[in-house]
């Protein structure tokens, strides 16, 4: 029963993981970070006004959620690069990691 307390009391003050984002780089015509992912934790809101690379440094499926709850999961595979366009106007999600391994990428922006 002690050692079962000792856990419980260990868990509950452990700090809870957080997404970091890492500045890497910003200049005239772009700025790029990294985004390090860890399992169960999600960003809060945003949206993307910009054309951006991502390279999955550790790729992994990220879920995207909208405010109206709709998820889609973006796989992200190791090695890989992805473009992407800025979000339409008004539309905004958080990113979710729902899975069980650390997800990191670079994301380069163009301003």
């Amino acid at each position: 029963m002690t050692r079962w307390l000792l856990v419980l009391a260990l868990a509950i003050q452990a700090p809870k993981a957080e997404m970091t984002r890492v500045p890497q780089f910003e200049n005239e015509r772009a700025v790029s970070w990294k985004s390090i992912i860890p399992p169960h934790t999600e960003s809060t809101l945003h949206r993307h006004d910009r054309y951006r690379t991502v390279i999955a440094i550790v790729g992994g499926d990220l879920t995207l959620i909208g405010t109206d709850g709709k998820k889609t999961v973006v796989k992200y595979e190791t090695g890989k690069a992805y473009w992407a366009a800025p979000m339409p106007p008004g539309e905004i999600h958080k990113d979710a990691n729902e899975t069980g391994k650390t997800i990191e990428l670079i994301v380069v922006e163009n301003k």
